[in-house]
């Protein structure tokens, strides 16, 4: 069943590929906006925009500008979208994975 899911998974995600790629661009360009705004290192610029974009916010790093606020707000808005796509994918493959297993009634 695992296998079945991991292969229906992987094809949901290529079928969407660019869009993923997209939103992981936007990630990565928030960062680059994150350091120049808060001068901050990329390392750590690239920390915090997937700890906010993944929305889980640790808040070890705390943007001090309003233009590093904005940005930090259009990452979560980013990560949400992100997280719903693999949630759709993931649930779009355990329902093509059920269908393998059970047959298509």
């Amino acid at each position: 069943m695992f296998l079945r899911f991991s292969f229906h998974f992987c094809q949901t995600i290529w079928r969407f590929k660019s869009i993923f790629i997209a939103l992981i661009a936007l990630v990565v360009g928030g960062a680059l906006l994150i350091a120049h705004f808060e001068r901050l290192p990329i390392n750590q610029a690239l920390y915090f925009s997937f700890i906010t974009g993944l929305t889980i916010g640790y808040g070890d790093v705390v943007p001090a500008t309003p233009l590093g606020r904005l940005t930090a707000v259009l990452l979560g808005v980013v990560g949400i979208l992100f997280t719903g796509m693999v949630v759709a994918a993931a649930v779009r493959a355990c329902q093509n994975a059920g269908k393998d297993v059970h047959g298509s009634d």
